[in-house]
């Protein structure tokens, strides 16, 4: 898929991203992509165009005026460091090959400032020979192999054009709701290739979502005056006229669902398949075309457990995907792994790749994975002949559901699986071992090493953060930071002095990609237990009592960092502002803890001038078309 977009000068380029079919192992990227100075000698033309079009600047101490610069380094982060080899980086882009010159590294002479100097692959922007050589431009080309990429993928491929946010001078200067309006600069370029109706973006192949649900399960919308009818004669689905298709059309019955997309179009109007009219002819069936279109079916959670039911009658006639490659792979673990490798395995498999009968792969490899436990209690009681029982395999769960937690939050009961028998002191103790579990040596020497490298501004976040901390004050406090700003190396330090002292700190997010980024990081609403249906209630709270274990956990916390805060509703933060004040029986705001609310407001609300009224700035920022639903706690 691609996307064109336009900078404020009119100048247009490509956001493009493309699914390779097999993955790219960090040994072959060098085969793909290269950030070094080609041979002048085995191939010049490749030469002259990296060497003009793929260097940037250079800056840094070469050119300390270079446009890229901003408090004396550079925003791209060049130069690069030089190494001899391709390796897996921790953002999820590969760290590219960049030889020395000592390490038969090529250079060049570039002019800065009307003189000579010469530089080295630290400048070289990565770029892929082939496309290179095709199109003889600039073509900045990466590999992303890793989710904390994907934030970053989806922002530049999707965010559409750049937005502008301007005022207008108005006569009454206190009318200040008129003065923001939301604008689009359009420059000339963009307006002629709009006029033209050229492509903006474009995604190939074409991918059809299919449904997949019960009998009369599906979703219907409605209105007051068609509500009878809609529920009389629900609308069809892709699922339900892949059904009628094939009662009527001998081809279809001959296709799975998945395959209906590529010999069939959906129409949203009819709600009904229709053969293709154009593509490759299918041999000995005329009128029946061929495409490149794909199928994609929804997922079905384990949770949903009449689909499940579904799941195994389609499975017996053959029609869908089975558990026979985890089983053999739990088959191969049980050979060469150990009884803790294969729990990991075994915990990996069902949170994240959602068997269809997690619990028939657990009675075959129980033994297996309880194995160290059965030997360890022949150890403790030293009798070689105890046999393993359910209590051994009631250990092994809890076990297992530990892992669960770590890896994504999940009790055993929600991924399909046998809910172990432990009491509530033992879930409180699993909640609080998941917060103090960190290496303090390792915190503290993170500390260290990362403290002297906060610039002026972080460091004064930083300092001020813990300060407040120690004193034990809590409040409400702000980070206002724009991406590429080390916004969250900031939190992870505040967060890692934290948890170096034994004290907890939780890391929240209002999405998942944001929450990786943190170490410990959890979704808001995982971790407190938010309601769903936010819009509809007046005084949200979190599911969250003081015996459970959470709320435990909120009693005994020193900071609370929700990242990303502008893309969460504003009743979410009532809502903890209304439990923590329950739980810790405090009335200060969020019940005297310390909450640290970090995002790009710049984006989200206008400017308005310091000591504004309360009234008035209520006012402004219910005018604010992005961030409607804030309100202002008074005195805060």
């Amino acid at each position: 898929m691609y996307s064109v977009e336009w900078q404020k000068r009119g100048l247009p380029h490509a956001h493009i991203l493309i699914w390779l079919l097999n993955k790219l192992h960090s040994n072959e990227v060098d085969d793909i992509i290269s950030a070094e100075i080609p041979d002048p000698v085995t191939d010049p033309r490749l030469h002259d165009i990296v060497t003009t079009q793929m260097v940037h600047g250079p800056c840094g101490a070469l050119n300390p005026l270079s446009p890229c610069m901003a408090d004396g380094k550079c925003t791209k982060r060049y130069p690069r460091p030089l190494v001899a080899e391709t390796v897996t980086g921790n953002d999820g882009y590969p760290v590219y090959r960049r030889r020395s010159k000592e390490d038969n590294g090529r250079t060049i002479k570039v002019k800065v400032q009307n003189q000579e100097i010469e530089i080295g692959n630290e400048f070289i922007v990565p770029y892929c020979p082939l496309l290179s050589r095709i199109f003889e431009t600039h073509a900045n080309v990466e590999s992303c192999h890793s989710a904390k990429s994907i934030k970053y993928l989806c922002k530049y491929v999707t965010k559409g054009s750049d937005m502008a946010v301007f005022g207008i001078a108005s006569e009454n200067a206190n009318d200040e709701i008129s003065n923001f309006q939301m604008g689009r600069y359009v420059s000339t370029n963009e307006a002629l290739w709009r006029l033209l109706s050229f492509q903006i973006h474009e995604r190939y192949p074409t991918v059809v979502h299919l449904a997949v649900h019960l009998e009369n399960g599906q979703r219907v919308y409605f209105t007051e005056a068609n509500a009878a009818q809609r529920a009389e004669r629900p609308p069809s689905t892709t699922l339900t006229s892949f059904f009628a298709m094939c009662e009527a059309d001998p081809f279809a019955a001959t296709l799975m669902y998945v395959e209906m997309p590529k010999y069939y179009t959906w129409n949203q109007s009819t709600k009904k398949f229709q053969r293709r009219k154009q593509g490759t002819p299918v041999p000995d069936w005329p009128q029946v075309f061929s495409t490149d279109a794909l199928g994609r079916m929804y997922t079905v959670h384990p949770r949903n457990d009449e689909c499940f039911i579904c799941d195994c009658s389609c499975q017996l006639l053959g029609l869908l995907e089975n558990d026979s490659h985890w089983d053999l792979t739990l088959a191969d673990s049980v050979v060469s792994s150990n009884a803790y490798q294969i729990r990991t395995l075994f915990a990996i498999i069902i949170t994240t790749c959602f068997p269809s009968q997690p619990i028939q792969l657990w009675n075959k490899y129980k033994d297996a994975i309880c194995e160290d436990i059965l030997h360890r209690l022949r150890i403790q009681t030293n009798n070689p002949d105890i046999q393993i029982t359910d209590e051994i395999y009631n250990e092994g769960l809890i076990l297992i559901e530990d892992q669960c937690l770590t890896i994504a939050n999940k009790l055993l009961i929600e991924v399909g699986m046998i809910a172990p028998n432990r009491s509530m002191h033992d879930s409180f103790n699993q909640e609080l071992n998941r917060e103090l579990q960190y290496n303090v040596d390792t915190l503290q020497e993170f500390v260290r090493n990362n403290v002297p490298l906060l610039n002026e501004q972080q460091k004064q976040v930083y300092e001020t953060l813990m300060q407040a901390v120690d004193n034990n004050t809590g409040g409400l406090f702000f980070l206002d930071a724009p991406g590429g700003t080390g916004k969250t190396f900031v939190i992870s330090l505040i967060l890692a002095t934290i948890r170096s002292r034994c004290d907890i700190a939780l890391a929240l997010a209002s999405s998942g990609i944001a929450a990786t980024l943190l170490d410990g990081g959890r979704t808001a609403h995982s971790a407190l237990k938010l309601p769903l249906n936010l819009n509809t209630i007046d005084t949200p709270t979190c599911n969250i009592s003081r015996s459970s274990a959470m709320g435990k956990l909120l009693m005994q916390c020193k900071l609370i960092v929700w990242d990303e805060c502008t893309m969460a509703h504003k009743k979410s933060l009532e809502a903890l502002n209304f439990t923590l004040k329950d739980l810790r029986r405090n009335n200060n705001i969020f019940g005297g803890l310390m909450i640290l609310l970090a995002g790009d407001f710049r984006q989200t609300l206008p400017v308005v001038p310091r000591g504004t009224p309360a009234d008035e700035l209520n006012a402004c920022l219910k005018a604010s078309p992005l961030w409607n639903n804030v309100k202002i706690i008074a005195n805060h």
